[in-house]
């Protein structure tokens, strides 16, 4: 245990650094040296991709974290399970490459775009995506050995440098658009390759799967049936994050790239609640089993209430300075304020709700996560396709914002009525208050002088006003008791 708790916050370091790193790509690096149309067809190659991915390789991640620790055997290359695992993909890779290429004409049609991403960037979606597939059962791989920190390290960081040095090269004109599309999409290649090898050197698997013993030990028409369940819920949770730029995209790819960059300012309010989880899940789960709902209640609440408080500050910092630090952007990006607001909205939404995703995954009725799942999608691509027509990227942010909500509204109504908890108290209407009115009234706050100062004196006002707020009506209610670190102490 002592090594995984410790494999547990060297991975959120290097997560919070790729993080990091990632904000400086997509924020400074991508803007700056590509065209909003180079940055909207590489966000737009990835979106595809990933989608393609879920669908190529049918839910290898998860069949290879739940079944490989049954057949954990280092003397015998577990049962030949990394053989299976390559044999696995090898299939499910060529029988969907080969449906895709059939399909493109008819998606081309579909979609019709200007970027001709089925026509003349088939390709590097291919590519892309087969090579994404390799590092999903890689990264599969490691982890159900417990060997987190080095795929961490590569996909969260490495990959990430490659594709700015990428970018980089591009822009002092070392090699044309042709051949930088090409690097983009082998720098995932790349990828797959770096954990391949840290396979090699650390597991020495062996390579001829012992189909027979798989067969008795598991089931190979039990694995078939669980990766089919999981696939469509892969499916589903991929489509959701990239339906959006796929949406704008009909647009123009120019428009992806501004969308793209608004969103992630936006969700960037996300990112607590996203690493907590990891946390929350296991002492939610430890609870729910013990029957423990009082324990459950003290998480939820407190999850709820402390990442309101976190949140609604993040908020007023986004969406009071978004359009002047936008400015500092080539010219086009500025108009993405409206939509890092709208964004931002839907993310402290989900801030708001607390760990509540847990909670629905760990209980008794998790197949519930799935059907809300699907009426979230749904309601995603209903949403896009009445939106996105009539008000361009700014429909895809709304359409994503009251998908958030609705969300996040059934889960609060399931763990409601199925374990009579919810999270809110009156304090949680007047932090809501308390955050509306800062934004109403400091959103007014404009003087004459140069962006940085003005980002500077809005974010230093801002957060006095919000904690002194919180201060002087008792709100607090203890910050350090709020948040997830001492959750795992909950027994």
């Amino acid at each position: 245990m002592g090594e995984v708790k410790r494999q547990g916050i060297r991975n959120t370091l290097v997560v919070y650094a790729g993080t990091l790193i990632g904000a400086v790509s997509l924020l400074y690096v991508q803007p700056v040296l590509l065209t909003k149309e180079e940055l909207g067809l590489t966000r737009l190659i990835l979106s595809f991709a990933s989608v393609v991915a879920s669908l190529l390789s049918f839910g290898i991640s998860s069949v290879t974290v739940r079944y490989l620790p049954r057949l954990h055997h280092p003397e015998s290359g577990h049962r030949g399970f990394f053989g299976f695992l390559v044999m696995y993909m090898a299939i499910t890779l060529l029988v969907g490459t080969f449906a895709l290429f059939l399909a493109s004409p008819f998606l081309e049609e579909l979609y019709g775009t200007e970027s001709g991403i089925f026509s003349r960037h088939l390709p590097h979606v291919l590519i892309l995506s087969a090579s994404y597939t390799l590092v999903l059962g890689f990264n599969a791989y490691c982890l159900a050995l417990l060997r987190s920190v080095f795929p961490t390290v590569v996909n969260d960081i490495v990959l990430r440098l490659m594709f700015i040095a990428v970018i980089v090269m591009y822009s002092l004109g070392l090699f044309g658009g042709g051949t930088f599309l090409y690097l983009f999409v082998l720098t995932y290649t790349v990828q797959a390759a770096l954990l391949l090898a840290y396979i090699l050197t650390v597991d020495k698997p062996r390579l001829r799967p012992d189909l027979g013993h798989i067969d008795r030990a598991i089931g190979l028409r039990a694995i078939l049936r669980y990766a089919s369940i999981i696939t469509f819920t892969s499916i589903n949770s991929v489509t959701i994050k990239y339906i959006d730029s796929i949406f704008v995209g009909q647009i123009a790819v120019s428009e992806v790239a501004v969308y793209s960059v608004a969103a992630f300012i936006g969700l960037v309010i996300e990112i607590p609640l996203t690493a907590s989880e990891r946390i929350a899940s296991p002492a939610i789960s430890h609870a729910l089993a013990t029957n423990d709902l009082s324990a459950v209640q003290r998480i939820y609440y407190r999850s709820a209430h402390g990442f309101l408080l976190l949140g609604g500050l993040m908020f007023l910092l986004v969406v009071l300075n978004v359009k002047d630090a936008l400015g500092f952007l080539p010219e086009g990006y500025a108009d993405g304020a409206i939509i890092t607001m709208v964004i931002a909205l839907g993310a402290l939404v989900n801030m708001a709700t607390g760990v509540n995703h847990p909670i629905l995954t760990n209980s008794d009725r998790y197949i519930y996560g799935s059907v809300f799942m699907v009426t979230l999608l749904v309601a995603t691509l209903v949403g896009n396709v009445l939106l996105v027509p009539r008000y361009g990227a700014l429909g895809a942010a709304i359409s994503s914002c009251l998908a958030s909500m609705l969300y996040n509204g059934l889960k609060f109504e399931f763990i409601r009525r199925h374990y009579r908890m919810q999270p809110f108290t009156r304090s949680s209407l007047y932090i809501v208050v308390i955050i509306g009115t800062l934004w109403a009234t400091l959103g007014l706050f404009d003087i004459d002088i140069h962006p940085v100062w003005l980002i500077l004196i809005r974010t230093l006002v801002a957060s006095g006003l919000y904690l002194a707020a919180l201060t002087l009506f008792r709100l607090g209610g203890g910050w350090l008791d709020q948040f997830p670190l001492r959750w795992s102490r909950i027994q």
